[in-house]
């Protein structure tokens, strides 16, 4: 049986190996998790996907880290703190968090922005510049 293999994907070379659980994108190693070429290879040779999986992403250890029910805790004044703790001292953070969406920053104007000329408003009816249509007074609309 063959555990090596080579998935083109995207112009690119990536090499697979099923026994070892290694693709040279490094996702099937540090995530221990099939990545997308080692998936194309598993079900193209019908092997089965959960062999090469962790069993972390298992159902059945998903269920086991609730088969135990954590245990309450006792009274406060029970609890057992090490003087390296009580002797932290703990400050509220240095900046407030404003409720809602946080406002638009104005965008900084650059060198150029400060000798542009300012364009004005002109109503082609009357040639003039400095109004629109609304506010000419030379024109008379017809309503």
């Amino acid at each position: 049986m063959d555990y090596v293999y080579v998935v083109l994907h995207e112009d690119r070379c990536f090499i697979i190996c099923l026994e070892k659980k290694t693709c040279t994108c490094h996702r099937f190693q540090i995530d221990e998790i099939l990545c997308a070429h080692t998936y194309v290879v598993l079900k193209s040779k019908h092997f089965e996907a959960d062999d090469y999986c962790s069993n972390l992403y298992k159902p059945v250890a998903l269920l086991g880290t609730y088969e135990i029910s954590p245990l309450p805790l006792s009274d406060r004044f029970t609890w057992e703190i090490s003087n390296f703790i009580l002797s932290e001292i703990f400050l509220p953070p240095k900046y407030k968090r404003y409720h809602g969406r946080p406002k638009k920053r104005k965008r900084e104007k650059s060198v150029e922005d400060f000798y542009k000329t300012k364009s004005s408003n002109s109503y082609s009816a009357c040639e003039m510049t400095g109004h629109n249509r609304r506010s000419c007074r030379k024109v008379r609309r017809v309503e």
